[in-house]
């Protein structure tokens, strides 16, 4: 694994914990952040036991998703998760007309 998706990872942890410090008025950015590592991890987890994806080596390693252990495989899906929620406020960054804004997932 190389250092950009830890990087990711620790940046997603750091805007998380600024969501927290005011946690009434960012509940869906806190349950969509939440939702994004939940889904990162069961998808890494599901991938490692599915055959289809038993060969697929982790990039910068040797390491095939099947030979994950518990923790590699949640640390895997918080690394792949914060990686993608990078890529939307990347995305997001430079749509400034909010063209592709998306409901929030709690209402209120």
């Amino acid at each position: 694994m190389t250092a950009v998706v830890f990087a990711a990872l620790l940046a997603k942890v750091i805007d998380f914990l600024r969501l927290l410090s005011n946690a009434a008025a960012n509940k869906s950015a806190i349950v969509t952040q939440l939702a994004a590592w939940a889904g990162g991890i069961g998808l890494v987890a599901l991938a490692a036991h599915a055959q289809v994806a038993a060969g697929l080596v982790l990039p910068g390693t040797n390491l095939s998703l099947d030979a994950l252990d518990g923790s590699s495989v949640v640390l895997v899906g918080l690394l792949v998760s914060s990686l993608g929620s990078l890529a939307v406020d990347f995305k997001q960054s430079f749509d400034s007309t909010d063209s592709a804004a998306k409901p929030p997932l709690l209402k209120g």
